[in-house]
Protein backbone atom coordinates (compact mmCIF):
# COMPACT_ATOMS: atom_id res chain seq x y z
CA UNK A 1 0.00 0.00 0.00
CA UNK A 2 1.00 3.63 -1.09
CA UNK A 3 2.10 5.38 1.92
CA UNK A 4 -0.28 8.64 2.49
CA UNK A 5 1.20 11.94 0.71
CA UNK A 6 1.56 14.39 3.33
CA UNK A 7 -1.03 17.81 3.51
CA UNK A 8 -0.21 21.12 2.88
CA UNK A 9 0.21 21.43 6.68
CA UNK A 10 2.20 18.48 7.41
CA UNK A 11 4.79 19.52 4.74
CA UNK A 12 4.44 23.57 5.90
CA UNK A 13 5.45 21.79 9.82
CA UNK A 14 8.30 19.51 8.26
CA UNK A 15 9.67 22.69 6.59
CA UNK A 16 8.83 24.60 9.74
CA UNK A 17 10.90 22.01 12.14
CA UNK A 18 14.38 21.86 9.60
CA UNK A 19 13.89 25.94 10.52
CA UNK A 20 13.60 25.20 14.07
CA UNK A 21 16.61 23.31 14.42
CA UNK A 22 18.77 25.84 11.70
CA UNK A 23 17.61 28.47 14.65
CA UNK A 24 18.75 26.10 17.60
CA UNK A 25 22.08 25.66 15.54
CA UNK A 26 22.52 29.02 15.45
CA UNK A 27 21.68 30.06 19.19
CA UNK A 28 24.29 27.38 20.07
CA UNK A 29 26.93 29.23 17.79
CA UNK A 30 26.28 32.65 20.00
CA UNK A 31 24.50 32.09 23.31
CA UNK A 32 24.81 28.29 24.33
CA UNK A 33 28.82 28.17 23.05
CA UNK A 34 29.85 27.66 26.94
CA UNK A 35 27.83 24.73 27.41
CA UNK A 36 29.83 21.40 27.35
CA UNK A 37 29.10 19.48 23.56
CA UNK A 38 27.19 17.16 25.56
CA UNK A 39 24.60 18.83 27.30
CA UNK A 40 24.07 21.07 24.40
CA UNK A 41 23.43 18.56 22.29
CA UNK A 42 20.67 16.88 24.72
CA UNK A 43 19.27 21.05 24.79
CA UNK A 44 19.19 20.50 21.08
CA UNK A 45 17.40 16.97 20.74
CA UNK A 46 14.93 17.65 23.53
CA UNK A 47 13.83 20.59 21.48
CA UNK A 48 13.74 19.00 18.45
CA UNK A 49 11.78 16.70 19.42
CA UNK A 50 8.76 18.47 21.03
CA UNK A 51 8.43 19.87 17.74
CA UNK A 52 8.24 16.34 16.35
CA UNK A 53 6.14 15.35 18.53
CA UNK A 54 3.55 17.86 18.97
CA UNK A 55 3.64 19.27 15.29
CA UNK A 56 4.46 16.48 13.26
CA UNK A 57 3.70 13.36 14.63
CA UNK A 58 0.93 14.75 16.05
CA UNK A 59 -0.70 15.97 12.71
CA UNK A 60 0.25 12.33 11.19
CA UNK A 61 -1.84 10.63 14.22
CA UNK A 62 -4.67 12.81 13.64
CA UNK A 63 -5.03 12.88 10.23
CA UNK A 64 -4.70 8.73 10.86
CA UNK A 65 -7.39 8.59 13.26
CA UNK A 66 -10.29 11.03 11.24
CA UNK A 67 -8.92 8.84 7.92
CA UNK A 68 -9.37 5.21 9.19
CA UNK A 69 -12.60 5.87 11.88
CA UNK A 70 -16.68 6.18 11.14
CA UNK A 71 -17.34 6.71 14.47
CA UNK A 72 -14.96 9.43 15.97
CA UNK A 73 -14.77 10.01 19.65
CA UNK A 74 -12.16 12.59 21.44
CA UNK A 75 -10.60 12.46 24.42
CA UNK A 76 -9.43 15.24 25.99
CA UNK A 77 -6.39 15.15 29.05
CA UNK A 78 -5.92 11.57 28.41
CA UNK A 79 -2.90 11.27 30.42
CA UNK A 80 -2.06 8.23 29.47
CA UNK A 81 -5.46 6.21 29.90
CA UNK A 82 -5.60 5.75 26.30
CA UNK A 83 -8.92 4.24 25.36
CA UNK A 84 -8.86 1.96 22.14
CA UNK A 85 -11.38 3.73 19.33
CA UNK A 86 -10.62 7.04 20.66
CA UNK A 87 -8.76 10.07 19.61
CA UNK A 88 -6.18 9.94 22.54
CA UNK A 89 -4.88 13.14 23.08
CA UNK A 90 -2.80 15.58 25.86
CA UNK A 91 -0.27 18.08 26.27
CA UNK A 92 2.32 16.40 28.15
CA UNK A 93 2.27 12.98 25.71
CA UNK A 94 2.26 9.14 26.20
CA UNK A 95 3.06 7.19 23.32
CA UNK A 96 0.35 6.96 20.64
CA UNK A 97 -1.27 10.03 22.02
CA UNK A 98 -1.76 13.34 19.82
CA UNK A 99 -0.83 16.96 21.03
CA UNK A 100 -3.75 19.18 21.66
CA UNK A 101 -4.00 22.09 23.68
CA UNK A 102 -7.71 22.73 25.15
CA UNK A 103 -7.42 26.05 25.73
CA UNK A 104 -6.84 26.65 21.80
CA UNK A 105 -8.36 26.34 18.49
CA UNK A 106 -8.62 22.38 18.49
CA UNK A 107 -6.58 20.84 15.03
CA UNK A 108 -9.96 19.45 13.97
CA UNK A 109 -12.64 20.07 11.40
CA UNK A 110 -15.84 21.17 12.70
CA UNK A 111 -18.42 18.57 13.15
CA UNK A 112 -16.14 15.97 12.56
CA UNK A 113 -16.57 14.01 15.99
CA UNK A 114 -19.23 12.36 17.64
CA UNK A 115 -17.97 12.46 21.25
CA UNK A 116 -15.82 14.03 23.42
CA UNK A 117 -14.88 13.28 26.55
CA UNK A 118 -12.81 14.41 29.99
CA UNK A 119 -12.02 13.21 32.94
CA UNK A 120 -10.62 15.66 35.56
CA UNK A 121 -9.08 18.03 33.12
CA UNK A 122 -11.11 20.57 32.81
CA UNK A 123 -10.65 22.11 36.50
CA UNK A 124 -7.05 22.45 35.43
CA UNK A 125 -8.39 25.57 33.26
CA UNK A 126 -9.42 29.03 33.99
CA UNK A 127 -12.72 29.86 33.90
CA UNK A 128 -12.70 31.55 30.67
CA UNK A 129 -10.58 28.72 29.07
CA UNK A 130 -12.81 26.00 30.03
CA UNK A 131 -15.77 27.59 28.57
CA UNK A 132 -13.83 28.41 25.40
CA UNK A 133 -13.00 24.72 25.55
CA UNK A 134 -16.39 23.19 25.66
CA UNK A 135 -17.41 25.79 23.08
CA UNK A 136 -14.53 23.91 20.62
CA UNK A 137 -16.29 20.55 21.47
CA UNK A 138 -19.39 22.06 20.37
CA UNK A 139 -17.89 22.87 17.09
CA UNK A 140 -16.15 19.61 16.42
CA UNK A 141 -19.29 17.27 17.49
CA UNK A 142 -21.94 16.74 14.70
CA UNK A 143 -25.61 17.19 15.80
CA UNK A 144 -26.48 15.15 18.23
CA UNK A 145 -23.14 14.30 19.25
CA UNK A 146 -22.10 14.41 22.94
CA UNK A 147 -19.83 15.38 25.02
CA UNK A 148 -19.18 14.01 28.53
CA UNK A 149 -17.04 15.38 31.69
CA UNK A 150 -16.38 14.44 34.69
CA UNK A 151 -14.87 17.11 37.27
CA UNK A 152 -14.33 17.49 41.01
CA UNK A 153 -17.78 18.69 42.55
CA UNK A 154 -16.96 21.67 44.95
CA UNK A 155 -20.02 21.51 46.80
CA UNK A 156 -18.98 17.90 47.84
CA UNK A 157 -15.79 19.33 49.49
CA UNK A 158 -18.20 22.50 50.88
CA UNK A 159 -20.43 19.21 52.51
CA UNK A 160 -17.59 17.89 54.59
CA UNK A 161 -17.75 21.23 57.17
CA UNK A 162 -21.15 20.68 58.05
CA UNK A 163 -21.75 18.79 61.84
CA UNK A 164 -23.13 15.39 61.48
CA UNK A 165 -20.85 13.77 58.83
CA UNK A 166 -22.16 10.78 57.16
CA UNK A 167 -19.75 7.53 57.01
CA UNK A 168 -19.30 7.68 53.48
CA UNK A 169 -17.51 11.05 53.98
CA UNK A 170 -15.79 9.94 57.24
CA UNK A 171 -14.39 6.64 55.00
CA UNK A 172 -13.31 9.66 52.01
CA UNK A 173 -11.52 11.88 54.06
CA UNK A 174 -9.20 9.51 55.15
CA UNK A 175 -8.88 7.39 51.77
CA UNK A 176 -8.19 11.07 50.40
CA UNK A 177 -5.44 11.72 52.83
CA UNK A 178 -3.93 8.37 52.23
CA UNK A 179 -3.86 8.28 48.14
CA UNK A 180 -2.27 11.83 48.07
CA UNK A 181 -0.32 11.02 51.11
CA UNK A 182 -1.81 14.14 53.07
CA UNK A 183 -1.17 14.54 56.45
CA UNK A 184 -3.31 13.86 58.94
CA UNK A 185 -4.69 16.13 61.22
CA UNK A 186 -7.98 16.75 62.89
CA UNK A 187 -9.66 19.19 60.57
CA UNK A 188 -9.28 16.81 57.81
CA UNK A 189 -11.69 19.11 55.64
CA UNK A 190 -9.98 22.02 56.01
CA UNK A 191 -6.89 20.34 54.70
CA UNK A 192 -9.01 18.70 51.84
CA UNK A 193 -10.66 21.69 50.68
CA UNK A 194 -7.80 23.84 50.42
CA UNK A 195 -5.45 21.43 48.75
CA UNK A 196 -7.96 20.34 46.58
CA UNK A 197 -8.36 24.11 44.81
CA UNK A 198 -4.60 24.64 45.03
CA UNK A 199 -3.02 21.16 44.30
CA UNK A 200 -2.30 19.23 41.53
CA UNK A 201 -2.42 22.78 38.47
CA UNK A 202 -5.98 23.22 39.58
CA UNK A 203 -7.23 26.45 38.29
CA UNK A 204 -11.44 26.90 38.43
CA UNK A 205 -13.15 23.89 40.54
CA UNK A 206 -16.61 23.58 39.72
CA UNK A 207 -20.05 23.77 41.42
CA UNK A 208 -23.09 21.58 39.84
CA UNK A 209 -24.62 24.54 38.68
CA UNK A 210 -21.78 26.90 37.22
CA UNK A 211 -20.55 23.70 34.70
CA UNK A 212 -24.06 23.23 33.85
CA UNK A 213 -24.24 27.02 33.05
CA UNK A 214 -20.99 26.84 30.99
CA UNK A 215 -22.53 23.80 28.90
CA UNK A 216 -25.44 25.73 28.31
CA UNK A 217 -23.19 28.70 26.95
CA UNK A 218 -21.21 27.19 24.76
CA UNK A 219 -24.38 25.98 23.10
CA UNK A 220 -24.86 22.52 24.79
CA UNK A 221 -28.74 21.66 25.46
CA UNK A 222 -30.22 18.58 27.44
CA UNK A 223 -27.67 18.61 29.91
CA UNK A 224 -27.79 15.61 32.33
CA UNK A 225 -26.03 14.55 35.38
CA UNK A 226 -24.99 10.87 35.70
CA UNK A 227 -22.96 9.27 38.40
CA UNK A 228 -19.39 8.01 37.55
CA UNK A 229 -19.20 5.08 35.63
CA UNK A 230 -23.08 5.31 34.53
CA UNK A 231 -24.95 7.08 30.82
CA UNK A 232 -27.61 6.18 29.05
CA UNK A 233 -25.22 5.25 26.21
CA UNK A 234 -23.11 2.69 26.19
CA UNK A 235 -20.24 4.63 24.51
CA UNK A 236 -19.99 6.78 27.27
CA UNK A 237 -20.67 3.96 29.95
CA UNK A 238 -17.90 2.79 32.56
CA UNK A 239 -15.29 4.83 30.80
CA UNK A 240 -13.65 6.86 33.59
CA UNK A 241 -10.22 5.30 34.43
CA UNK A 242 -10.53 6.16 37.79
CA UNK A 243 -13.81 3.87 37.96
CA UNK A 244 -11.64 0.66 36.83
CA UNK A 245 -9.16 1.17 40.60
CA UNK A 246 -11.31 -0.51 43.80
CA UNK A 247 -9.42 1.58 45.92
CA UNK A 248 -9.51 4.81 44.16
CA UNK A 249 -13.91 4.47 43.40
CA UNK A 250 -15.24 5.09 46.45
CA UNK A 251 -13.21 8.26 46.81
CA UNK A 252 -14.38 8.86 42.97
CA UNK A 253 -17.58 8.70 43.65
CA UNK A 254 -18.03 10.96 46.44
CA UNK A 255 -16.06 13.65 45.16
CA UNK A 256 -16.85 13.59 41.11
CA UNK A 257 -19.78 15.14 39.22
CA UNK A 258 -20.34 14.06 35.58
CA UNK A 259 -22.04 15.83 33.13
CA UNK A 260 -23.46 15.02 29.71
CA UNK A 261 -24.53 17.49 26.86
CA UNK A 262 -25.68 17.16 23.14
CA UNK A 263 -25.54 19.51 20.38
CA UNK A 264 -28.67 20.14 18.74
Amino acid sequence: MEAPRPTKREAFLGYALAIVLGLLLALAATRLAHLPARSFGETLGRAALRVYRTEVASSFIIRDYVRTHSMRKLQLGAGGQDMPGWLNTDIQLSSGEAYLDATKHFPLPDQSFHYVFSEHMIEHLEYEAGLAMLKECHRILVPGGKVRIATPNLLKFVELFQDKKSDEMRRYMQYKAQWHTWPQIPTPQCLILNLELREFGHQFVYDPQTLKDSLAGAGFQRITEFRPGESDDAALRGIEGRQSNPYLREVNNYETMVFEAVRP
